[in-house]
């Protein structure tokens, strides 16, 4: 946002309208991008170069002043990809050495470890990031044994030293930090606490996708390299004694009696949340309503929390003000509101654990209370840039933190939106038009936040709540009487004898919270709330969306009005921001030509111990048979991995959906896509699941996108879904008078054919007794690459089966060193003696084929190198 401000940034001019950006403050961004750089180069390097050319057009230098600040803003850049360089933790070359040597073939380790960091995480779970560790193989009697005995957190109980080793056993340190995940924990350790545990290492490892989110990288940003998972109370551990630290057992201390004096309610729970940070009871059901409302964002820590803090600060001025009414001569309310408030936001702080977002939000408003305090103008503008410089510069790879991003943006939003978005609605007159006006402002404020968030938002989640407008009426009622009350509560409860009083306070905010809970519990179930599947933009749509927010107040509204001598200066806008749509449009006219070629996609989504394939045809037609699955009731993987991979620069549309068979690992991922895709057939093998899955899939089928118009269809072998002139996936099994014992034995198999060529066999999860049937009945299964049946599992491998196929290559869907031990290893063994190559998601993540004609081999693209 380069406004005229920059023109003249050595006197400091301001800018008529909305404020704009100082030259040091471009180059900060400069410097931001080269970190961004990092892992996203193309777009970093596109939006370093709109910068400066921003830049140079609104100052308009000469020769020499141009050259230079093209060397400046170069020389940011690559300082803040150098900065990034050095401090990124490097992936551990013996990481899989280690697993090697203690965990190999899926057994535990013994581990002596130090707790750096204790995390309450929701339903019910901590996260606890170990650091110093040392590993063994643990005895052969605790390799797979369940736990025999509580936790001893006795103080004389220390574990043992950990450079002790076994002369038989090797003992090898553990590089980086370690991230345990422990479901319904017996115990809360403290940070610095030294344990013994015996836990079952894995490397990180997360879904990649082509455009999906990147689980190994944000965990190496945390210096994190392995986890591990346990549930349930009892544990082989051995703690010791958790090292001397007021803070934390005071902090301990509160927690404990916020859990004894809030009700068991999910409104006790969200007040624990609101003043600890502690999501660890808030219930699935409030997280899904609460994020089908546009709401999920009140449930971390973050800037919004530190407003409200401050207004406790306001109100403690106010209340000085009135019993010393000389006070306000000596200092403004308004500044000593502020000072009131710096350390109620630092004691914030540290009840919220220090959480990043935390912190980072306290910096912004510790720049901003001093600007006010120094009696300087844009305190908003420059002290987020300011309190970004400290945070970027103390730690450059808080950059891809998707909390710090969000928190700027709608800060930024309200600095540079806001005024020109209030500014439509000229001043008010008379109490009514002035009671409109103020409705405006709140209304203008949420709209300016929503506008600077939306299109990083659509980038991630590829999923939007049109429902922000909720927001008007449910944070101030959180802030100012849940919040407050609790922050009340809980100051009382600190102290001795007063804890009567801090019981009905914590209690009215819990009902409080309970009230509003019951009241969105009833609009969720009527419907209200609404969430579009939507298109997640690319890389150029982002930039050219930023691009059109940036000089949208410059180029309408009142702050776009023509004035005498700036003619020069409001033209330019209008051509930034026609440039800006321009840039907004060039992936669809990519994506035009890319439909309009004649050729064939075949895609396996990493969806770990599941599956999931998308055919995709000349014209944009797209096909997804199965939606892939996760035990794990608190995972959708539709939401989280199927309809954001499917969604990356496309919209939310398929021609159909295949169900080859009714199993959770094919068919849990569906629900998602069914309530949120615009989708044309739905094909099954005839079979419906059962339980709560079915429930799920009926949900999406009667209430989604598609309702009252989308029934599964059955589909049997000979018959065929046209996918285009001479493209068609035609099924091979089962026959209308098959019948098999198990639903894998049922699924269907598809073969895709184009022009007569066989390219690719889909057999689902089928195993012997349907290869057979299908052998047997003669069907035409000849493909030059082979899905395997059922996640490359031993009741699948058929050598008949291979025959038929003649595949050039075989693919396989399966789970990072999965339970199953899939692909089974006579299965890759029997492949390889018939010269079959064999590719794996675990190893490559998303696998894609492209066809550019009917017998031509295809090319075949990897996500993990």
């Amino acid at each position: 946002m380069l406004s005229s401000q920059v023109q003249g940034v050595e006197h400091g001019s301001a800018g008529f309208g909305p404020p704009g950006l100082m030259a040091w403050q471009v180059y900060f961004l400069a410097y931001v991008a080269g970190i961004w750089a990092l892992r996203h180069q193309e777009p970093a390097l596109a939006a370093t170069a709109l910068l400066w050319l921003g830049l140079v057009l609104f100052r308009r230098p000469g020769p020499a002043s141009c050259l230079a600040s093209l060397a400046l803003t170069a020389a940011c850049f690559a300082g803040g990809q150098a900065h990034a360089r050095h401090v990124l933790p490097a992936v551990p070359a013996e990481g899989e050495a280690i697993l090697a040597v203690v965990a190999h073939d899926r057994a535990k380790a013994l581990l002596s470890a130090r707790v750096a960091e204790v995390t309450d995480k929701p339903f019910g779970r901590i996260e606890i990031l170990l650091e110093d560790a040392r590993a063994t193989p643990a005895p052969p009697s605790k390799r797979d044994a369940q736990p025999a005995a509580t936790a001893n957190t006795s103080p004389d109980a220390a574990p043992a030293a950990p450079g002790v080793e076994s002369a038989a056993e090797p003992t090898l340190a553990v590089p980086g930090r370690i991230a345990w995940d422990w479901d319904e924990p017996g115990l809360r350790p403290a940070p610095g606490q030294r344990v013994e545990v015996v836990l079952r290492l894995r490397p990180v490892h997360g879904f990649a996708n082509r455009g999906g989110g990147d689980f190994e990288w944000q965990q190496r940003l945390r210096g994190v390299f392995f986890r591990a998972y346990t549930r349930g109370p009892e544990l082989d551990a051995t703690w010791g004694a958790p090292p001397p630290n007021a803070l934390w057992e005071l902090r301990e201390g509160l927690r404990g009696r916020l859990l004894s004096d809030l009700p068991q309610t999910q409104g006790g729970a969200l007040v624990l949340g609101l003043l600890l940070g502690d999501r660890s009871r808030i219930g699935q059901d409030v997280t899904e309503e609460l994020r089908a409302a546009g709401l999920s964002h009140t449930l971390a820590l973050s800037g919004l929390n530190v407003v409200y803090v401050a207004v406790l600060g306001l109100g403690l001025a106010w209340a000085a003000g009135l019993a010393w009414p000389g006070l306000y001569l000596r200092i403004p309310r308004q500044k000593l509101a502020i000072l009131l408030s710096f350390p109620l936001v630092a004691a914030y702080v540290w009840l919220g654990q220090g959480s990043p977002s935390l912190v980072r939000s306290a910096w912004m408003f510790a720049f901003w209370g001093l600007f006010i305090l120094l009696d300087r103008g844009r305190a908003l503008v420059d002290g987020l840039f300011l309190a970004l410089a400290l945070i970027v510069l103390w730690d450059p790879l808080a950059v891809y933190d998707i909390g710090l991003q969000m928190s700027a943006l709608a800060v930024a939003g309200l600095a540079f939106l806001h005024p020109w978005l209030n500014g439509l609605v000229p001043p008010a007159r008379g109490p009514v038009l002035w009671l409109l006006r103020r409705g405006w402002e709140a209304f203008a404020m949420t709209l300016a936040a929503n506008l600077a968030l939306l299109p990083v938002s659509l980038w991630y989640f590829g999923s939007y709540p049109p429902n922000f407008l909720l927001n008007l009426l449910w944070l101030p009622v959180q802030g100012l009487v849940v919040q407050l009350f609790g922050m009340a509560g809980m100051a009382l409860a600190a102290l001795p004898g007063l804890g009567s009083v801090a019981g009905p306070l914590l209690a009215a905010a819990a009902s409080t919270q309970d009230f509003m809970l019951a009241g969105l519990h009833q609009l969720h179930a009527a419907g209200w709330f609404p969430t579009w599947a939507v298109l997640r933009p690319l890389w150029p749509e982002l930039l050219g969306a930023a691009l059109v927010l940036a000089v949208a107040p410059y180029c309408c509204g009142p702050h776009g009005r023509v004035r005498r001598g700036q003619m020069p200066e409001l033209s330019l806008p209008v051509l930034l921001l026609i440039s800006g749509l321009l840039l907004t449009a060039w992936p669809h006219v990519r994506m035009l030509g890319d439909d309009a070629r004649d050729e064939l996609r075949l895609t396996v989504l990493d969806v770990g111990q599941s599956q999931a394939v998308l055919v995709q045809a000349s014209g944009g037609r797209r096909v997804l048979i199965d939606g892939g699955g996760a035990m794990s009731p608190t995972f959708d993987i539709g939401r989280s991995v199927v309809g954001p991979a499917l969604a990356w620069g496309r919209p939310p549309r398929l021609d159909a959906v295949v169900l080859t068979h009714p199993d959770a690992d094919h068919a849990q991922g569906l629900g998602w896509v069914l309530a949120h895709f615009e989708v044309g057939r739905l094909l099954t093998n005839g079979q419906w699941p059962q339980g709560r899955l079915a429930e799920v899939l009926d949900a999406a089928l009667a209430q989604g996108v598609n309702a009252g118009r989308l029934r599964p269809q059955a589909m049997a072998a000979g018959e065929a879904l046209e996918l285009g002139p001479g493209v068609a996936l035609v099924a091979q099994h089962p026959a209308r008078d098959y019948a098999a014992t198990g639903t894998n034995d049922n699924s269907l198999v598809l073969r895709l054919v184009w022009r007569g060529h066989g390219l690719a066999l889909l057999p689902g999860d089928v195993q012997r007794d349907g290869i057979e049937d299908m052998l047997e009945r003669r069907r035409d299964l000849r493909a030059g690459v082979l899905l395997l049946p059922h996640h490359g599992s031993k009741s699948s491998l058929s050598g008949l089966l291979y025959e038929a196929v003649d595949p050039r290559l075989a693919l396989v869907s399966c789970g990072f060193q999965n339970q199953y031990r899939f692909p089974n290893k006579d299965v890759a063994a029997e492949l390889a003696g018939r010269g079959i190559e064999l590719f794996g998601t675990p190893e490559r993540g998303m696998m894609e084929l492209v066809w550019r004609a009917p017998g031509a081999a295809p090319r075949l693209d990897f996500t993990r190198p």
